[in-house]
């Protein structure tokens, strides 16, 4: 369990999120170090929320708060041909454009960065409706 803070709208138990980056102002804050503690680019789930709050000069409500969270694994496309459970590889966003594709979300909308290292955890059998040569996978 991971304990780093979140704005108070992510700190619903449950709710997942991603890790990008501190934003430049951070580096003026004592509390960069509790609210950074996380891998960039990883998905997290909150597990709870403690009634601590921060004051915070970026978010929205001027507040962060204190919670408990996990990295959570996530699906994604990935290449056919790259789909072995338990191997590393170098994702590469696949080349459509259909944002209404039912699988968008874990294909070309995903937040998955271009060119990151991912662990392949498991293989699923949906395959692109788009007749792309991907298919499904639980990653970290």
């Amino acid at each position: 369990m991971i304990i780093t803070l979140v704005p108070k709208s992510l700190s619903k138990t449950g709710t997942v999120f991603q890790y990008l980056s501190p934003a430049q102002e951070c580096n003026l804050c004592n509390l960069k170090n509790v609210c950074h503690n996380l891998k960039p680019g990883a998905y997290y789930t909150v597990r709870k929320s403690r009634e601590k709050e921060h004051n915070c000069f970026i978010h929205e409500d001027g507040k962060v708060t204190t919670v408990e969270v996990e990295e959570t694994e996530r699906n994604l496309m990935i290449p056919k041909n790259s789909a072995k459970e338990g191997a590393r590889i170098t994702y590469r966003k696949p080349d459509c454009d259909d944002t209404d594709c039912p699988l968008a979300l874990e294909c070309i909308l995903s937040f998955a960065r271009d060119h990151s290292k991912i662990k392949i955890n498991s293989v699923h059998s949906t395959k692109c409706p788009r007749g792309l040569d991907l298919i499904e996978a639980l990653i970290e």
